[in-house]
Protein backbone atom coordinates (compact mmCIF):
# COMPACT_ATOMS: atom_id res chain seq x y z
CA UNK A 1 0.00 0.00 0.00
CA UNK A 2 1.51 3.34 -0.94
CA UNK A 3 1.90 6.29 1.39
CA UNK A 4 2.57 6.58 4.69
CA UNK A 5 0.49 6.84 7.95
CA UNK A 6 0.96 9.42 10.87
CA UNK A 7 3.03 8.58 13.56
CA UNK A 8 2.56 10.97 15.80
CA UNK A 9 -0.91 9.43 16.98
CA UNK A 10 1.56 6.32 17.61
CA UNK A 11 4.38 7.88 19.72
CA UNK A 12 1.91 8.59 22.86
CA UNK A 13 1.23 4.89 22.92
CA UNK A 14 3.29 2.09 24.29
CA UNK A 15 4.93 -0.07 21.62
CA UNK A 16 4.09 -3.20 23.85
CA UNK A 17 0.17 -2.21 23.56
CA UNK A 18 0.09 -1.73 20.00
CA UNK A 19 -1.90 -3.97 17.84
CA UNK A 20 -2.26 -3.59 14.25
CA UNK A 21 -5.81 -5.06 12.83
CA UNK A 22 -6.02 -4.67 8.84
CA UNK A 23 -9.77 -4.83 7.52
CA UNK A 24 -10.79 -4.47 4.16
CA UNK A 25 -9.71 -1.31 1.87
CA UNK A 26 -12.74 0.00 1.77
CA UNK A 27 -12.90 0.42 5.61
CA UNK A 28 -9.26 1.16 6.38
CA UNK A 29 -6.59 0.77 8.68
CA UNK A 30 -7.28 0.10 12.30
CA UNK A 31 -4.64 0.70 14.98
CA UNK A 32 -5.72 -0.75 18.38
CA UNK A 33 -4.04 0.03 21.43
CA UNK A 34 -5.89 -1.16 24.77
CA UNK A 35 -9.22 -0.16 24.10
CA UNK A 36 -8.85 3.00 22.02
CA UNK A 37 -9.53 2.58 18.51
CA UNK A 38 -8.30 4.58 15.74
CA UNK A 39 -10.23 4.58 12.41
CA UNK A 40 -9.45 6.49 8.86
CA UNK A 41 -5.52 7.10 9.58
CA UNK A 42 -4.07 9.72 7.35
CA UNK A 43 -2.99 8.77 4.11
CA UNK A 44 -0.63 10.67 2.35
CA UNK A 45 -0.61 10.16 -2.31
CA UNK A 46 2.19 11.93 -2.42
CA UNK A 47 5.25 11.15 -0.13
CA UNK A 48 7.69 14.23 -0.02
CA UNK A 49 11.40 12.94 0.61
CA UNK A 50 14.66 14.41 1.76
CA UNK A 51 18.03 12.77 1.10
CA UNK A 52 21.09 13.39 2.99
CA UNK A 53 25.02 13.80 1.92
CA UNK A 54 27.86 13.31 4.81
CA UNK A 55 30.04 15.82 5.08
CA UNK A 56 32.38 16.47 7.75
CA UNK A 57 30.87 13.53 9.60
CA UNK A 58 27.27 14.82 9.45
CA UNK A 59 24.22 14.20 7.72
CA UNK A 60 23.33 17.14 5.55
CA UNK A 61 20.40 17.53 3.53
CA UNK A 62 20.44 18.28 -0.32
CA UNK A 63 18.08 19.53 -2.20
CA UNK A 64 16.49 17.46 -5.30
CA UNK A 65 15.34 19.96 -8.31
CA UNK A 66 13.24 18.19 -11.07
CA UNK A 67 14.50 18.54 -14.55
CA UNK A 68 12.84 21.55 -16.33
CA UNK A 69 13.27 22.06 -20.19
CA UNK A 70 14.87 25.32 -21.00
CA UNK A 71 12.25 26.96 -22.72
CA UNK A 72 14.63 29.56 -23.69
CA UNK A 73 17.13 26.64 -25.25
CA UNK A 74 13.97 25.65 -27.29
CA UNK A 75 13.55 29.25 -28.51
CA UNK A 76 17.00 29.84 -29.79
CA UNK A 77 16.88 26.03 -31.46
CA UNK A 78 13.77 26.87 -33.62
CA UNK A 79 14.48 25.84 -37.02
CA UNK A 80 13.99 28.14 -40.15
CA UNK A 81 10.46 27.06 -41.51
CA UNK A 82 10.17 25.27 -44.78
CA UNK A 83 9.15 26.92 -47.93
CA UNK A 84 5.25 28.46 -48.37
CA UNK A 85 5.74 30.45 -45.04
CA UNK A 86 4.03 33.67 -47.80
CA UNK A 87 0.86 31.68 -48.62
CA UNK A 88 0.04 31.01 -44.56
CA UNK A 89 0.28 35.05 -44.19
CA UNK A 90 -3.12 36.69 -42.34
CA UNK A 91 -5.56 38.80 -44.28
CA UNK A 92 -4.89 42.55 -43.79
CA UNK A 93 -7.61 44.87 -43.42
CA UNK A 94 -7.52 48.37 -45.43
CA UNK A 95 -6.96 50.89 -42.97
CA UNK A 96 -9.90 53.07 -44.05
CA UNK A 97 -11.81 49.88 -43.12
CA UNK A 98 -10.39 49.04 -39.90
CA UNK A 99 -11.12 52.49 -38.41
CA UNK A 100 -15.00 52.52 -39.25
CA UNK A 101 -15.68 49.30 -38.20
CA UNK A 102 -13.96 49.87 -34.98
CA UNK A 103 -15.88 53.71 -34.52
CA UNK A 104 -19.35 51.41 -35.60
CA UNK A 105 -18.69 49.04 -32.80
CA UNK A 106 -17.81 51.66 -30.23
CA UNK A 107 -20.65 53.31 -30.38
CA UNK A 108 -22.78 50.66 -29.92
CA UNK A 109 -20.97 50.12 -26.65
CA UNK A 110 -23.93 50.72 -24.02
CA UNK A 111 -23.60 52.65 -20.32
CA UNK A 112 -23.05 49.59 -17.47
CA UNK A 113 -26.59 48.71 -16.60
CA UNK A 114 -28.09 50.19 -12.80
CA UNK A 115 -26.52 53.36 -12.79
CA UNK A 116 -28.87 55.90 -11.61
CA UNK A 117 -26.87 58.81 -11.49
CA UNK A 118 -26.58 60.43 -14.67
CA UNK A 119 -23.31 62.08 -15.00
CA UNK A 120 -21.97 58.40 -13.74
CA UNK A 121 -24.16 56.97 -16.52
CA UNK A 122 -22.27 58.84 -18.95
CA UNK A 123 -18.76 59.04 -17.99
CA UNK A 124 -18.96 55.04 -17.45
CA UNK A 125 -20.26 54.92 -21.49
CA UNK A 126 -18.07 57.65 -22.60
CA UNK A 127 -15.14 55.50 -20.57
CA UNK A 128 -16.36 52.01 -22.47
CA UNK A 129 -16.94 53.21 -25.67
CA UNK A 130 -13.42 55.01 -26.09
CA UNK A 131 -12.16 51.86 -24.11
CA UNK A 132 -13.72 49.56 -27.05
CA UNK A 133 -12.11 51.96 -30.12
CA UNK A 134 -8.67 51.71 -28.38
CA UNK A 135 -9.13 47.66 -28.53
CA UNK A 136 -10.82 47.73 -32.08
CA UNK A 137 -7.97 49.27 -33.66
CA UNK A 138 -5.03 47.73 -31.84
CA UNK A 139 -6.11 43.93 -31.83
CA UNK A 140 -5.50 43.68 -35.10
CA UNK A 141 -2.54 45.43 -35.62
CA UNK A 142 -1.23 43.42 -32.66
CA UNK A 143 -2.27 40.44 -34.63
CA UNK A 144 -0.54 41.23 -37.96
CA UNK A 145 3.01 42.14 -36.10
CA UNK A 146 2.35 38.56 -34.24
CA UNK A 147 1.98 36.33 -37.35
CA UNK A 148 3.51 37.85 -39.99
CA UNK A 149 6.64 35.68 -39.89
CA UNK A 150 10.17 37.32 -38.58
CA UNK A 151 12.46 36.84 -41.64
CA UNK A 152 15.08 35.47 -39.47
CA UNK A 153 13.23 32.11 -39.58
CA UNK A 154 12.23 32.01 -42.90
CA UNK A 155 13.64 29.85 -45.73
CA UNK A 156 16.87 31.14 -47.39
CA UNK A 157 15.05 31.24 -50.75
CA UNK A 158 12.26 33.25 -49.19
CA UNK A 159 14.40 35.44 -47.28
CA UNK A 160 16.02 36.70 -50.29
CA UNK A 161 12.79 36.70 -52.22
CA UNK A 162 11.81 39.55 -49.71
CA UNK A 163 14.87 41.38 -49.71
CA UNK A 164 14.91 41.64 -53.58
CA UNK A 165 11.16 42.18 -54.00
CA UNK A 166 11.14 44.47 -51.32
CA UNK A 167 14.30 46.28 -50.57
CA UNK A 168 16.26 45.67 -47.44
CA UNK A 169 15.20 45.91 -44.62
CA UNK A 170 11.78 47.51 -45.71
CA UNK A 171 9.85 44.31 -44.73
CA UNK A 172 11.07 44.42 -40.89
CA UNK A 173 10.71 49.10 -40.94
CA UNK A 174 6.93 48.20 -42.46
CA UNK A 175 6.08 45.42 -39.28
CA UNK A 176 8.50 47.79 -36.96
CA UNK A 177 5.91 50.90 -37.50
CA UNK A 178 2.72 49.04 -37.32
CA UNK A 179 3.45 48.30 -33.95
CA UNK A 180 4.51 51.56 -33.04
CA UNK A 181 1.02 52.55 -34.45
CA UNK A 182 -0.83 49.84 -31.91
CA UNK A 183 1.29 51.44 -28.99
CA UNK A 184 0.19 55.10 -29.38
CA UNK A 185 -3.04 53.94 -29.98
CA UNK A 186 -3.32 52.40 -26.86
CA UNK A 187 -1.84 55.08 -25.37
CA UNK A 188 -3.72 57.48 -26.42
CA UNK A 189 -6.92 55.51 -25.97
CA UNK A 190 -6.15 54.74 -22.03
CA UNK A 191 -5.47 58.44 -21.50
CA UNK A 192 -8.78 59.61 -22.83
CA UNK A 193 -10.83 56.86 -21.49
CA UNK A 194 -8.80 58.12 -18.05
CA UNK A 195 -10.12 61.75 -18.56
CA UNK A 196 -13.78 60.81 -19.86
CA UNK A 197 -13.87 58.34 -16.97
CA UNK A 198 -12.73 61.53 -14.58
CA UNK A 199 -15.66 63.79 -16.07
CA UNK A 200 -17.67 65.44 -13.10
CA UNK A 201 -20.91 66.19 -15.26
CA UNK A 202 -22.79 64.66 -18.00
CA UNK A 203 -21.67 67.41 -20.41
CA UNK A 204 -18.42 67.55 -19.43
CA UNK A 205 -18.28 63.65 -20.03
CA UNK A 206 -19.48 63.62 -23.33
CA UNK A 207 -16.98 66.36 -24.50
CA UNK A 208 -14.24 64.49 -23.52
CA UNK A 209 -15.86 61.47 -25.04
CA UNK A 210 -16.30 63.53 -28.50
CA UNK A 211 -12.10 64.73 -28.01
CA UNK A 212 -11.69 61.24 -27.24
CA UNK A 213 -12.92 59.48 -30.45
CA UNK A 214 -11.75 62.74 -32.40
CA UNK A 215 -7.86 61.89 -30.91
CA UNK A 216 -8.10 58.16 -32.16
CA UNK A 217 -9.29 58.65 -35.71
CA UNK A 218 -6.90 61.53 -36.29
CA UNK A 219 -4.07 59.34 -35.09
CA UNK A 220 -5.20 56.00 -37.00
CA UNK A 221 -5.75 58.53 -40.05
CA UNK A 222 -2.17 60.56 -40.13
CA UNK A 223 -0.29 57.05 -39.48
CA UNK A 224 -2.80 54.21 -40.76
CA UNK A 225 -0.99 54.21 -44.27
CA UNK A 226 1.35 51.76 -42.79
CA UNK A 227 -1.37 49.49 -42.52
CA UNK A 228 -1.89 49.89 -46.21
CA UNK A 229 2.08 49.50 -46.89
CA UNK A 230 1.31 46.11 -45.27
CA UNK A 231 -1.42 44.95 -47.59
CA UNK A 232 0.75 45.93 -50.46
CA UNK A 233 3.49 43.70 -49.09
CA UNK A 234 1.33 41.08 -47.98
CA UNK A 235 -0.24 40.81 -52.01
CA UNK A 236 2.99 40.85 -52.84
CA UNK A 237 4.46 38.10 -51.31
CA UNK A 238 0.97 35.69 -51.08
CA UNK A 239 1.55 35.96 -55.36
CA UNK A 240 5.17 34.28 -55.15
CA UNK A 241 5.31 31.30 -56.88
CA UNK A 242 5.35 28.26 -54.80
CA UNK A 243 8.26 26.00 -55.05
CA UNK A 244 8.36 22.10 -53.49
CA UNK A 245 11.53 21.15 -51.95
CA UNK A 246 10.66 17.57 -52.47
CA UNK A 247 9.83 18.13 -56.22
CA UNK A 248 12.28 18.49 -58.61
CA UNK A 249 12.90 21.09 -60.32
CA UNK A 250 14.48 22.35 -64.07
CA UNK A 251 15.49 25.91 -63.95
CA UNK A 252 16.43 27.93 -66.70
CA UNK A 253 19.51 30.48 -67.19
CA UNK A 254 21.17 32.50 -69.76
CA UNK A 255 21.34 35.79 -71.08
CA UNK A 256 18.44 38.42 -71.35
CA UNK A 257 16.27 37.59 -74.47
CA UNK A 258 18.08 33.72 -75.10
CA UNK A 259 14.32 31.99 -75.72
CA UNK A 260 13.99 30.95 -72.18
CA UNK A 261 10.58 31.63 -71.67
CA UNK A 262 9.76 30.19 -75.45
CA UNK A 263 11.18 27.13 -73.91
CA UNK A 264 9.14 26.89 -70.83
CA UNK A 265 5.86 27.16 -72.67
CA UNK A 266 6.75 24.30 -75.10
CA UNK A 267 8.14 22.17 -71.55
CA UNK A 268 5.40 22.78 -69.15
CA UNK A 269 2.55 24.27 -68.12
CA UNK A 270 3.72 27.66 -67.82
CA UNK A 271 2.94 30.48 -69.80
CA UNK A 272 5.51 33.06 -69.17
CA UNK A 273 5.74 36.94 -71.31
CA UNK A 274 7.53 36.12 -74.52
CA UNK A 275 8.66 39.44 -76.17
CA UNK A 276 11.90 40.39 -78.39
CA UNK A 277 13.58 42.68 -75.48
CA UNK A 278 15.62 42.52 -72.55
CA UNK A 279 14.13 41.28 -68.84
CA UNK A 280 10.40 40.26 -70.09
CA UNK A 281 10.94 37.89 -67.32
CA UNK A 282 10.41 40.46 -64.40
CA UNK A 283 10.40 37.70 -61.71
CA UNK A 284 10.47 34.42 -60.77
CA UNK A 285 7.92 32.35 -63.14
CA UNK A 286 6.77 28.20 -62.33
CA UNK A 287 5.17 26.11 -64.47
CA UNK A 288 4.71 22.00 -64.17
CA UNK A 289 5.59 18.91 -66.50
CA UNK A 290 3.66 15.49 -66.10
CA UNK A 291 5.50 12.53 -67.58
CA UNK A 292 5.04 8.99 -67.29
CA UNK A 293 2.73 9.87 -63.59
CA UNK A 294 5.74 12.53 -62.85
CA UNK A 295 5.65 16.07 -61.52
CA UNK A 296 8.25 17.96 -62.02
CA UNK A 297 8.60 21.90 -61.49
CA UNK A 298 9.74 24.46 -63.76
CA UNK A 299 11.10 28.12 -63.61
CA UNK A 300 11.54 30.63 -65.82
CA UNK A 301 14.55 33.35 -64.36
CA UNK A 302 15.32 36.58 -65.16
CA UNK A 303 18.66 36.97 -67.34
CA UNK A 304 21.93 37.30 -66.33
CA UNK A 305 24.44 39.90 -67.87
CA UNK A 306 28.41 40.46 -67.91
CA UNK A 307 28.98 42.12 -64.75
CA UNK A 308 30.40 41.29 -61.50
CA UNK A 309 27.47 40.46 -58.09
CA UNK A 310 28.46 43.52 -57.13
CA UNK A 311 26.75 45.51 -60.24
CA UNK A 312 23.85 43.32 -60.89
CA UNK A 313 20.03 44.47 -60.57
CA UNK A 314 17.32 43.04 -58.36
CA UNK A 315 16.27 40.67 -60.90
CA UNK A 316 19.63 39.23 -61.12
CA UNK A 317 19.83 38.40 -57.69
CA UNK A 318 16.79 36.94 -57.81
CA UNK A 319 17.91 34.26 -60.26
CA UNK A 320 21.39 33.54 -58.29
CA UNK A 321 19.09 33.51 -55.39
CA UNK A 322 17.28 30.36 -56.67
CA UNK A 323 20.60 28.53 -58.17
CA UNK A 324 21.66 29.31 -54.15
CA UNK A 325 18.80 28.33 -51.97
CA UNK A 326 16.50 25.75 -54.52
CA UNK A 327 17.73 21.94 -55.34
CA UNK A 328 17.64 23.04 -59.19
CA UNK A 329 18.69 21.12 -62.05
CA UNK A 330 19.73 23.89 -64.77
CA UNK A 331 18.80 23.96 -68.53
CA UNK A 332 21.22 26.95 -69.60
CA UNK A 333 20.30 28.76 -72.35
CA UNK A 334 22.30 30.40 -75.57
CA UNK A 335 21.90 32.00 -78.23
CA UNK A 336 24.67 32.76 -81.09
CA UNK A 337 22.44 34.40 -83.36
CA UNK A 338 23.36 37.77 -81.87
CA UNK A 339 19.74 38.66 -81.62
CA UNK A 340 19.73 38.82 -78.15
CA UNK A 341 20.92 42.03 -77.54
CA UNK A 342 24.34 39.82 -75.74
CA UNK A 343 27.18 39.05 -77.86
CA UNK A 344 28.50 35.07 -77.93
CA UNK A 345 31.38 36.42 -76.09
CA UNK A 346 30.13 38.04 -73.21
CA UNK A 347 27.18 34.55 -73.21
CA UNK A 348 30.48 32.59 -73.00
CA UNK A 349 31.69 34.36 -69.74
CA UNK A 350 28.78 34.25 -68.10
CA UNK A 351 28.30 30.79 -69.12
CA UNK A 352 31.65 29.64 -67.69
CA UNK A 353 31.27 31.79 -64.47
CA UNK A 354 27.65 30.18 -63.48
CA UNK A 355 28.74 26.59 -64.42
CA UNK A 356 31.67 27.15 -62.37
CA UNK A 357 29.87 28.71 -59.04
CA UNK A 358 27.08 26.19 -59.62
CA UNK A 359 28.84 22.97 -60.35
CA UNK A 360 27.16 20.88 -58.05
CA UNK A 361 23.96 20.93 -59.74
CA UNK A 362 23.16 19.07 -62.67
CA UNK A 363 23.29 20.48 -66.00
CA UNK A 364 22.29 20.55 -69.41
CA UNK A 365 23.18 23.14 -72.35
CA UNK A 366 20.59 24.24 -75.04
CA UNK A 367 21.72 26.42 -78.16
CA UNK A 368 17.95 28.11 -79.21
CA UNK A 369 16.65 29.55 -82.90
CA UNK A 370 18.96 27.66 -84.51
CA UNK A 371 17.10 27.77 -87.26
CA UNK A 372 18.38 31.31 -87.88
CA UNK A 373 21.89 30.20 -86.48
CA UNK A 374 24.67 31.11 -89.55
CA UNK A 375 27.13 28.78 -90.43
CA UNK A 376 29.76 31.36 -89.92
CA UNK A 377 29.78 32.85 -86.34
CA UNK A 378 28.69 36.02 -85.19
CA UNK A 379 30.80 38.80 -84.15
CA UNK A 380 29.81 41.94 -82.67
CA UNK A 381 31.71 45.32 -83.70
CA UNK A 382 32.89 45.56 -79.91
CA UNK A 383 34.27 42.43 -79.50
CA UNK A 384 37.79 41.16 -80.27
CA UNK A 385 38.15 38.54 -83.22
CA UNK A 386 40.63 37.07 -81.99
CA UNK A 387 40.74 33.63 -82.80
CA UNK A 388 43.53 32.11 -79.92
CA UNK A 389 40.99 30.81 -78.04
CA UNK A 390 39.94 27.87 -79.12
CA UNK A 391 37.27 26.83 -76.52
CA UNK A 392 35.63 30.58 -77.17
CA UNK A 393 35.93 30.14 -81.13
CA UNK A 394 34.33 26.70 -80.66
CA UNK A 395 31.67 28.22 -78.75
CA UNK A 396 30.69 31.15 -81.17
CA UNK A 397 29.81 28.02 -83.92
CA UNK A 398 28.08 25.77 -81.84
CA UNK A 399 27.88 26.64 -78.19
CA UNK A 400 29.35 24.30 -75.64
CA UNK A 401 30.18 20.41 -76.33
CA UNK A 402 27.62 18.24 -76.05
CA UNK A 403 24.80 21.44 -76.42
CA UNK A 404 21.44 20.35 -77.63
CA UNK A 405 20.31 22.57 -80.87
CA UNK A 406 16.82 23.57 -80.72
CA UNK A 407 14.07 25.61 -82.52
CA UNK A 408 11.17 26.56 -81.24
CA UNK A 409 9.55 27.92 -84.01
CA UNK A 410 10.14 24.30 -86.54
CA UNK A 411 9.90 22.18 -83.51
CA UNK A 412 13.75 21.09 -84.32
CA UNK A 413 15.31 19.14 -81.24
CA UNK A 414 12.44 19.43 -79.20
CA UNK A 415 12.15 15.54 -78.76
CA UNK A 416 15.43 14.98 -78.13
CA UNK A 417 15.46 18.06 -75.49
CA UNK A 418 12.49 16.76 -73.84
CA UNK A 419 14.02 13.10 -73.37
CA UNK A 420 16.98 14.84 -71.58
CA UNK A 421 15.27 16.87 -69.33
CA UNK A 422 12.89 13.90 -67.70
CA UNK A 423 16.22 11.81 -67.64
CA UNK A 424 17.87 15.18 -65.47
CA UNK A 425 14.79 15.59 -63.60
CA UNK A 426 14.89 11.61 -62.54
CA UNK A 427 18.10 11.74 -61.74
CA UNK A 428 17.50 14.85 -59.53
CA UNK A 429 14.63 13.08 -57.80
CA UNK A 430 17.00 10.48 -57.03
CA UNK A 431 19.23 13.24 -55.42
CA UNK A 432 16.08 14.74 -53.67
CA UNK A 433 15.49 11.33 -51.63
CA UNK A 434 18.82 10.48 -51.10
CA UNK A 435 19.76 13.47 -49.20
CA UNK A 436 16.11 13.14 -47.00
CA UNK A 437 17.30 9.68 -46.72
CA UNK A 438 20.52 11.14 -45.03
CA UNK A 439 18.98 14.02 -42.81
CA UNK A 440 16.74 11.81 -41.22
CA UNK A 441 19.48 9.09 -40.82
CA UNK A 442 22.18 11.31 -39.93
CA UNK A 443 24.31 8.34 -38.06
CA UNK A 444 24.28 6.81 -41.42
CA UNK A 445 26.43 9.17 -43.49
CA UNK A 446 30.12 8.42 -42.61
Amino acid sequence: MSGAFCLSQLLQIPSTKILLKTSKFSKGLYVKAGPTKYPNLCFYRNVQTVTYAIVDGSYVPTTTQTHQPDKTKENESTKPESVGAFQKLPMVMPSVDILYSSLRKAKRVAPTKGIANIAKRERNRGAKQLDALMKELAVPLREYTENFPKKKYLHPYERSLIELTLGDGNYEEVLRKVDALRKKVVGVGKECASLCAKSLTKREAGERLNEGLEKLEEVFKCEGKVVDDLLNIAKTLRAMPVVDLETPTLCLVGAPNVGKSSLVRVLSTGKPEVCNYPFTTRGILMGHIALNFQHFQVTDTPGLLKRCDEDRNNLEKLTLAVLSHLPTAILYVHDLTGECGTSPSDQFVIYKEIKQRFSNHLWLDVVSKCDILQEAPVIFIMEDSDTDNLELERYRKKGPEGAILVSVKDGKGLDELKVKVHEMLVTQMDRIRSSKIDEDNPELVT
